[in-house]
């Protein structure tokens, strides 16, 4: 297989590489439910605080829920209040949903490693956090592929207990100041304009984001929309995050545009690429 030119991948990771959606939106019901059965109060109630606290924080994805909960009076009405098996309890349900139902989607494994094969450099660039954009990539069990992750740094979480702790010891991480489509790639790649216009592919669902940063930098772009999600899970996630973050993980679709690719399957990715 000869690639056209291509030397470096840009890869995002949910909704590309693996199905952040449809893992995303069980596991946080899941956890939403057993917040409310330790805190006896309504599913609906537990959401709407929820939503208050990852609105605050600007991420989803941000691991100090029970604490900030706590902190803004949620379990005060309970007389033996117990932070840490709280935690726990929320993050055991979370992991549970999300190991039955996060899935690699099929041809991305073989796609990534035919890269490989060929030369090709890969990273991976995601507006997720840090801890939770490294445990996805090695979840994917595709770490060995990635030079490493461009990610939004992880916050301070107070009182994490010590098994949420990710090691350092992994992939090679680093923290971006913006999220997509403001990404200086040439300071992220340590290449000019012109060199990422002739050699570099970002692959990507969102349109506005990934394809957008494509367009910066007049690259070939290959929209993941086989990672396209449905309005129901749109709606259901939306009673947790914010608007602005349940929008920039579901965008849906779009135009074709110069440079840009449409993969309706992983298996297309590679025959846009020769």
């Amino acid at each position: 297989m000869a690639l056209n030119r291509i030397e470096l991948a840009v890869w995002d990771i949910d909704n590309t590489i693996s199905n952040w959606m449809s893992y995303a939106v069980p596991a946080y019901e899941a956890m939403c439910a057993t917040i409310a059965e330790i805190a006896d109060k309504s599913f609906d109630e537990t959401a709407a605080e929820m939503k208050k606290f990852y609105a605050a924080k600007g991420t989803l994805e941000d691991e100090g829920l029970i604490q900030g909960l706590n902190e803004a009076g949620f379990f005060a009405h309970l007389a033996n209040f117990n932070m840490e098996e709280t935690i726990l309890k929320a993050q055991s349900a979370f992991s549970k949903v999300r190991r039955k139902n996060l899935k690699v989607y099929e041809g991305i494994p073989e796609t990534i490693k035919k890269l490989a094969e060929n030369g090709v450099r890969q990273i991976a660039i995601t507006d997720a956090t840090a801890r939770q954009a490294k445990a996805r990539l090695r979840f994917s069990k595709l770490s060995e592929y990635f030079e490493g992750i461009h990610s939004m740094p992880s916050g301070v979480v107070p009182n994490l207990p010590d098994r949420f702790r990710s090691s350092e010891a992994d992939i090679a991480q680093f923290n971006l100041p913006e999220e997509k489509p403001h990404v200086d790639l040439e300071k992220v790649l340590k290449m000019t304009r012109e060199e990422i216009s002739r050699s570099v592919v970002i692959i990507g669902d969102n349109m506005a984001k990934d394809m957008g940063l494509a367009r910066l930098y007049d690259c070939l772009g290959i929209h993941a929309a086989y990672g396209a999600t449905t309005q129901d899970l749109i709606e259901r996630i939306s009673k947790f995050a914010p608007e602005r973050v349940a929008s920039r993980n579901v965008a849906i679709g779009g135009e074709s545009q110069k440079n840009i690719k449409t993969a309706n399957h992983p298996d297309e990715i590679l025959r846009h690429l020769q």
